[in-house]
C-alpha cells in the first residue's frame, strides 16, 4: 500500500486531542514531522508518537525529505502565511476551519493553491457525520419535496483551546466565525452549493467577550425564496450543548442529531428515525474527523476528488462578511 508522507503544523488542543491520534494510525500515510513555534512541546509530542522530525518553521519543514502534504492546525491568524508557504513549497494542504480570517485572505490562499497546482481541503468534519450525509441524500433524492425553510444552530461553551479564539486580530471574529462557519457550510453543503444567497441579516451580542461576539443570530434569504435561520453561541445559558439542523420541505422534514425524517402521508404522518445505540456523541465527533482525514489522504493519492474546497470556503466567508456588516449597520445586506 502506498503511503503519503504527512506533516502536522500546529500542536494545540485540536491537534493533540483529534488529529495526532488519527494521523499516526492511518494505514496509507506516515506522519514524518511536527512543526510548532513551541519547539519543546513539539518535541514532547514527537517522542510520544514516534514522529521522526521536529521543526519550528515551515522553511525547515520544506527541507524534510518525503513530506508530500500537511495538516494545518494552527490558530486562524497563522493560516494565511502557513497555507501559502506550503502551497509554494508544492505540498497538498488540509487546513482546519475557517480557511482564513477574511475573504481577502481566503482568495489569496486559493490563488496560491491554483498557481502551484496543489490540493487544498478545508477541515469541515461535520460533512462526514452520518446524519449529515443522510440529510443531504434525502434532499437530493427529493424525499422532502421543495425545501423552503432551514433552522440550524450550535450552542456550546467557548473552546478552551487558548485565549486566541476571543482575540479579533488572531481569530478574525467570534462565535459567528468559529461555529457559524460550520452551520453555514452545512447549509450550503446539503444544497450542493447550488443555491445563491440574495440577502442576509444578523444580530450579534457581546456578553462575556470584548473584541468579538459570543452570540450571533442570523437569517439568510436565497434567491429561490428559501429561508434559513441560524443561531450560534458561546454564552447562552443551557444545561448542555445543542447542535441541530432542521430542514422543512413541502413533502416532509428532516433533522440531524439525532437523524429523523417526518413525511406527510394520506391520513397523517410517518416518521423514520435512525437509533444509534453503539456510538456516543464523542465517538461520532471523533469518527467524523477520522473520515475527513482519510478522505484528504485518499484525495492526495488521486483516489477521490477533494471536497470542502477553497472556492466553497470563499463563498461561506463572503456570507459571514455580509452578516457582520448587517450586524454592524443594523440592516439587511444584499449580496
Amino acid at each position: 500500500m502506498a503511503q503519503t508522507g504527512l506533516a502536522l503544523i500546529g500542536a494545540g488542543n485540536i491537534a493533540q486531542s483529534i488529529h495526532l491520534p488519527i494521523l499516526t494510525k492511518l494505514p496509507n500515510a506516515i506522519l514524518l514531522a511536527i512543526c510548532d513555534r513551541n519547539l519543546s512541546k513539539a518535541k514532547a509530542l514527537a517522542e510520544k508518537y514516534n514522529i521522526p522530525h521536529v521543526c519550528r518553521s515551515i522553511e525547515e519543514l520544506l527541507q524534510i525529505d518525503g513530506v508530500q502534504a500537511v495538516d494545518i492546525c494552527t490558530s486562524t491568524d497563522a493560516h494565511y502565511e502557513s497555507t501559502i508557504a506550503c502551497a509554494e513549497g508544492g505540498l497538498d494542504i488540509l487546513v482546519e476551519k475557517p480557511l482564513a480570517r477574511t475573504v481577502a485572505e481566503a482568495r489569496q490562499i486559493a490563488k496560491a493553491v491554483a498557481e502551484n497546482n496543489v490540493k487544498l481541503m478545508v477541515g469541515m468534519n461535520h460533512r462526514f457525520r452520518p446524519d449529515t450525509v443522510m440529510l443531504k441524500n434525502q434532499i437530493e433524492q427529493g424525499q422532502l419535496g421543495n425545501v423552503y425553510y432551514v433552522k440550524a444552530g450550535w450552542l456550546k461553551p467557548r473552546s478552551s483551546d487558548g485565549k486566541w479564539i476571543a482575540q479579533q486580530e488572531k481569530s478574525g471574529g467570534g462565535v459567528l466565525l468559529d461555529l457559524g462557519v460550520v452551520m453555514i457550510d452545512m447549509l450550503m453543503y446539503i444544497f450542493g452549493y447550488g443555491k445563491e444567497v440574495r440577502s442576509v441579516s444578523a444580530s450579534t451580542f457581546y456578553h462575556h467577550t470584548r473584541s468579538v461576539e459570543d452570540v450571533a443570530v442570523a437569517t439568510i434569504n436565497f434567491t429561490d425564496d428559501t429561508v434559513a435561520s441560524i443561531e450560534t453561541s458561546w454564552s447562552l445559558m443551557r444545561p448542555d450543548d445543542l447542535y441541530y439542523c432542521n430542514v422543512y420541505g413541502k413533502k416532509g422534514s428532516a433533522y440531524v442529531n439525532p437523524f429523523k425524517v417526518v413525511r406527510q402521508e394520506e391520513g397523517g404522518f410517518s416518521t423514520f428515525a435512525v437509533e444509534n445505540t453503539t456510538r456516543s456523541k464523542v465517538s461520532q465527533y471523533t469518527k467524523s474527523y477520522e473520515s475527513e482525514i482519510k478522505h484528504f489522504v485518499n484525495a492526495v493519492q488521486d483516489l477521490i476528488p477533494v471536497v470542502s474546497t477553497g472556492e466553497e470556503a470563499i463563498r461561506t466567508l463572503s456570507i459571514i462578511d455580509a452578516l457582520y456588516a448587517s450586524a454592524a449597520e443594523r440592516c439587511e445586506v444584499r449580496l
